[in-house]
């Protein structure tokens, strides 16, 4: 027998959710920032950024739960490393792109790959076409926010090299957590 979550779980659950992501999200930040930072293109822009993974794994899995997480997240790594000192809305924009490129991947692939929101139907194919989404979609947002804020002059060789970043963080993040998964056991019917 099976009973449904009352709103009060319902909601207690997605409060831990974001929490978890946001927790998450900042400390791959902090560890992409500790091992990656010496070969950083430019501030912001990164030949592999593997919060890129995160982001596209949790909105995965939590879907918008995932998103608010990322959002948070974003918000407080950004504020923490002073990313866009005294520009708080480059600060919201970055952070909102930072949520919203994986989301419009992952609806994307839910409406145009016919991509099942348990994810049951997750093939190697749906899930390297999500990232390759999101690896070009979030940088291409982010520069152009960069551009219109006048932070960043670099576009096409911070498009390449973001999307490098992205595409290569998410492979990363996602053949990590599948190695990983590989040592836990099945259940067994």
């Amino acid at each position: 027998m099976t009973t449904t979550p009352s709103p009060v779980e319902k909601l207690r659950l997605n409060l831990l959710t974001i929490s978890a992501t946001a927790i998450v999200y900042m400390l791959v930040y902090m560890a992409n920032d500790w091992l990656f930072k010496h070969i950083e293109f430019t501030q912001g822009i990164a030949w592999i950024y593997l919060p890129a993974g995160i982001r596209l794994i949790c909105t995965l899995l939590f879907a918008e739960a995932g998103v608010l997480g990322i959002l948070i997240g974003s918000v407080l790594t950004s504020s923490l490393y002073n990313l866009f000192p005294g520009d708080p809305v480059s600060t919201i924009g970055y952070s909102i792109i930072s949520a919203l490129a994986p989301y419009l991947a992952y609806r994307f692939t839910l409406q145009e790959m016919r991509l099942q929101r348990s994810l049951s139907n997750l093939t190697t194919t749906r899930l390297l076409a999500c990232i390759l989404l999101y690896g070009l979609a979030n940088p291409l947002l982010q520069l152009v926010w960069f551009v219109l804020r006048g932070i960043s002059y670099h576009f096409w060789s911070g498009l390449i090299v973001m999307s490098i970043g992205d595409l290569t963080g998410s492979l990363i993040v996602v053949y990590a957590i599948k190695i990983l998964l590989s040592f836990v056991p099945l259940p067994r019917h």
